[in-house]
């Protein structure tokens, strides 16, 4: 019998929710790693920033025009080979698609489309694979994919995302470029284009196209050879879709689900890459590059050359790198960043000689942004570890609480030590309490001081198991106590699979009910689906019972819905939320007369014509049939009684 300690269910039912929520509204809370980052950081960057500034100013304008030129040339020889490794895929949806639409090629011809589809494939290396989705049948793709690393293609009969690619297209409506996917059937990323296929206005399928970034990694590097430059694509500013360094490098994002299927700047292996954003560089095309021109300072902008042009500095192991951006917003659903990279000295040799003053002034300033990251993170780790262990806490999620660890400051120590101590004991309350049913009346009662007892209509069930008291004697002991916990861990949980209460254990029976403490105008029909889905657990355990070479366990089930009186409801030291009335015992009698009924079927389900009312139209696809009319003990007048017909 689940019992409820009055005092800490007093302490969880009166949570100053609203007086919380009020506080919240009314202060500003900030990280302690936000304001000493910001506060030491930015005094720093006060600091530093005139020697920084006095460094930038001594560019010139002949500089700034070399820069801007080879900028300008770099980018665009560097667009025009990316444009050119991905417009083809595109190409050959749209010629595909004509072909399909004039009917040159029937797409209820598997074979032909296959054959067509190879070809197209053959004449552009670019494109990893090509596959059709047909309209009438969204679980199979007839297609072409290349074989990474050979020039060989597979056929392909059917793919992952052939229903996902059918329902996008249909929603767009046209022809686009999808982000970055992981494709299972050739093992790498591919970047799809994919667009729907109709003839006369019928809409026939999808066809998709999508280009591997191993290829277009192999493309770059090449490109690169013929000069200094090193160009490489970020999605989302900190993964990479191609670089130089992975064309022939592998990677296996089949079980990624949180972040995109590429690899991150770090994982490249390309320190020169990886600090595209250690240092922040000039504002975009809002960078200023000064001169001395004849005795006179003169300001030039890269927004007079370019708008779309973005610039960034870092520096590598003692070498300056200029790094150019063009967001490029053709392709895929969010716009990627084509980067050139180039050394500063072989944009102009006289920017060597304020090489150590750029260098020291960004020293120090990263140097003090670190150091007051690091002591905010010192200080700010272990205070979030416990913010998070206390909202874990307050959802009574007392399982996944984690245990905090030891710190050198003494204060956060002590207080880590009491909080996994008080943790502790609170993993023994929730072994006897209801979590969910605590949960439950504090979203509904949370305000108030005491939870006041009421009438509720609630459908109550309860379970019995037949001959449970010879099985027993066959068992020890501990084997009946952990038979019985399994037995009941499966049936607690097709009730609460449909909001149901678990009142209490009764020996070998289960008593349940819907209707409290929230207002569930279905009670009725939820304790059928539960008595359902209990019926799976018997067949499970007689699966079970056969295996051991034992007979199987037979459950008798009653239901029945009524006024109940429902609170709390026990002594000053030892409460229970519980409920009473004839509702209750009309539930077990119920159960009771499942036994003389049972026959040689192991579970029988008696359900009252109060519940049969009570569920309305959710019992047309529910198997219940009369049996008549019944005396119950207890009960003056006969009880109508149906019966839950559960297939064998």
């Amino acid at each position: 019998m689940l019992l409820y300690p009055p005092a800490p269910m007093k302490n969880l039912l009166t949570l100053p929710a609203c007086e919380e929520t009020t506080a919240r509204k009314g202060r500003m809370r900030l990280p302690i790693a936000l304001v000493l980052t910001l506060g030491l950081g930015g005094l720093m960057l006060v600091a530093v920033a005139s020697v920084f500034w006095l460094g930038v100013q001594t560019s010139g304008r002949n500089t700034y025009n070399l820069l801007a030129d080879k900028a300008e040339l770099a980018m665009n020889m560097a667009e025009t080979r990316v444009r050119a490794q991905l417009d083809p895929a595109r190409s050959q949806v749209d010629y595909l698609t004509n072909m399909l639409a004039t009917g040159q090629v029937p797409i209820e011809d598997t074979e032909r489309l296959k054959s067509v589809i190879q070809g197209a494939l053959a004449a552009t290396p670019q494109v990893a694979g090509i596959g059709i989705v047909r309209a009438d049948d969204n679980e199979r793709m007839v297609g072409a994919a290349r074989i990474r690393d050979t020039g060989t293609s597979l056929s392909m009969d059917q793919a992952n995302d052939a229903s996902k690619i059918l329902a996008d297209v249909l929603r767009t409506g046209s022809a686009h470029w999808v982000d970055p996917v992981w494709a299972e059937e050739i093992e790498t990323t591919v970047m799809p284009v994919q667009g729907p296929l109709r003839r006369d206005g019928q809409f026939l399928g999808a066809i998709a196209s999508v280009v591997g970034f191993n290829g277009l990694s192999r493309f770059l590097r090449d490109a690169d050879r013929d000069d200094d430059l090193t160009s490489f694509i970020l999605f989302d500013d900190h993964y990479v879709l191609a670089h130089p360094a992975l064309a022939e490098r592998k990677f296996d994002f089949s079980k990624v689900k949180d972040r995109p299927p590429l690899p991150t700047l770090e994982e490249v292996g390309d320190p020169v890459a990886a600090a595209i954003w250690s240092v922040v560089g000039p504002d975009g095309m809002g960078t200023k590059l000064a001169k001395w021109n004849e005795g006179k300072k003169v300001q030039v902008t890269l927004d007079e050359r370019r708008s779309d042009l973005q610039f960034r500095q870092a520096e590598v192991d003692g070498v300056s790198y200029f790094y150019l951006l063009r967001s490029i917003s053709d392709y895929g659903e969010h716009p990627f960043t084509l980067v050139v990279v180039m050394r500063e000295e072989d944009v102009d040799r006289e920017l060597e000689r304020f090489q150590h003053l750029l260098v020291v002034g960004f020293g120090i300033l990263i140097a003090s942004v670190l150091a007051a990251m690091l002591v905010g993170k010192m200080i700010s780790r272990r205070i979030r570890l416990l913010s998070g262990a206390a909202v874990a806490l307050r959802d009574l999620d007392f399982q996944n609480v984690p245990r905090l660890p030891d710190s050198r400051f003494r204060e956060v120590a002590d207080a880590a030590a009491a909080f996994n101590a008080m943790v502790s004991g609170l993993r023994w309350f929730e072994t006897y309490v209801p979590k969910s049913l605590v949960l439950r009346l504090i979203r509904r009662d949370g305000t108030q001081s005491e939870i006041p007892s009421e009438e509720r209509e609630v459908t109550v069930l309860f379970t019995d198991i037949k001959g449970f008291s010879a099985m027993a004697e066959r068992m020890s002991p501990q084997d009946t106590a952990d038979w019985l916990n399994r037995h009941f861990t499966r049936i607690a949980a097709c009730i609460e699979a449909e909001g149901g209460t678990v009142d209490k254990f009764i020996g070998d029976a289960v008593m349940a009910f819907w209707g409290a403490p929230d207002d569930q105008p279905d009670h009725a029909s939820r304790a059928l689906r539960a008595a359902l889905a209990i019926a799976q657990v018997v067949k499970e355990e007689a699966e079970d019972a056969r295996a051991a070479g034992l007979p199987p366990v037979c459950l008798r089930v009653g239901v029945h819905s009524g006024p109940v009186i429902v609170g709390n409801i026990g002594a000053a030291t030892r409460i229970n939320y519980t409920i009473v009335g004839d509702t209750v015992n009309t539930a077990a009698r119920l159960e009771a007369l499942g036994g003389e009924m049972m026959g040689d079927e192991c579970y029988v389900v008696l359900v009252s014509d109060d519940t049969v009312t009570a569920a309305g139209n959710c019992t047309i696809d529910m198997p219940l049939a009369p049996i008549g009319a019944f005396s119950l003990r207890g009960r003056v007048s006969l009880v109508d009684v149906w019966r839950l017909v559960v297939p064998s």
